[in-house]
């Protein structure tokens, strides 16, 4: 694995963790900081709400120091809404800025933001001029190979965010369509990344060595960002730089890492949000620790019910 800038930002390699709502809050990211991801972004946050300096939104964009160089996903379909935000988020001494134009979910779709842009190259064009020309820290965008299956948008949004001086673009290689299962395009992906002069990212469906590396063997891939697959086993970026670097082959997670990992989720989310509220919210994941697991539904039931750091202990006991 090489090194990668984005603008002035040098990341010490080229496996990404990816920006995930309701999912990669801070204490997730420091995990995957602590497991090799060189590159971690917030959930995405309206550029409406950083405006209206809302509660919810000052808490997503808590950040702790260990998770740097960090990224802040914004999301919004107003050029001008999302450039003041932009500016906002630049003197909170952030180091790179994301412009949300692939999320798929209905509410944000429905506010003409997220993957509604794509069908708009105009619009695209205006908010990442906008964005861009506000701030002096990189300005990125994440987007999706298009909207319905065999459909590729995206080799056009390559060409707008290049020529509006956008320093990465990550490509999602699912349609919007698909969300976030179906088999990535490859084909369209490559197709998209023929004629960049910018770092594409690829993401989509990256699991392990074998689906990395089917991304960066297309050329003009400059790297690989991991969403889904890395909950629960963020020994997965330090694992891929081995294997680019070394060729070893990743280790399967085994249920010892899986808990070492989760107890370690569990202390960094009490310390955020403290102990009650910190072991609730893990309880939307808790499935990617303990898939697998014999008696896996009856300890999400008793994970479920837990409200203390000592019930989690004794459940920990119940496990092994």
């Amino acid at each position: 694995m090489t090194k990668l800038n984005i603008g002035n930002v040098e990341l010490d390699n080229n496996i990404i963790l990816a920006p995930m709502a309701g999912i990669t809050d801070s204490p997730l990211r420091r995990l995957a900081k602590s497991g090799g991801a060189s590159l971690v972004y917030t959930e995405m946050v309206s550029a409406k709400s950083i405006l209206y300096n809302s509660k919810k939104t000052k808490s997503l964009l808590r950040i702790s120091n260990d998770e740097r160089p960090i990224s802040v996903q914004i999301f919004g379909s107003d050029a001008y809404i999302m450039a003041e935000a932009a500016k906002t988020i630049r003197d909170m001494d952030i180091d790179i800025i994301d412009i949300n134009l692939g999320c798929p979910a209905n509410k944000i779709v429905k506010t003409g933001a997220g993957s509604k842009l794509l069908s708009n190259e105009k619009l695209v064009s205006k908010i990442l001029e906008y964005v861009v020309k506000s701030v002096d820290i990189p300005v990125t965008a994440k987007i999706r190979i298009g909207i319905l299956p065999e459909e590729n948008v995206a080799s056009g949004i390559v060409k707008i965010a290049q020529s509006c001086g956008v320093k990465m673009l990550t490509i999602h290689a699912r349609s919007v369509s698909q969300r976030h299962s179906g088999i990535p395009n490859l084909k369209l992906f490559a197709d998209a990344c023929r004629d960049a002069k910018i770092p594409i990212i690829a993401n989509g469906g990256i699991i392990d060595e074998k689906t990395a590396i089917s991304f960066m063997r297309i050329p003009n891939c400059k790297g690989i960002m991991i969403g889904r697959g890395a909950i629960g086993n963020y020994s997965i970026f330090k694992g891929l730089v081995d294997f680019f670097n070394n060729g070893n082959k990743l280790s399967s997670s085994s249920k010892t890492e899986r808990m070492i990992w989760l107890k370690k989720h569990i202390g960094y989310s009490i310390e955020h949000y403290g102990e009650k509220k910190g072991l609730i919210v893990i309880r939307k994941i808790v499935n990617y620790y303990i898939r697998n697991l014999p008696n896996a539904a009856k300890i999400r039931e008793i994970f479920n019910k837990i409200g203390t750091l000592s019930d989690f202990n004794r459940l920990i006991k119940f496990i092994f």
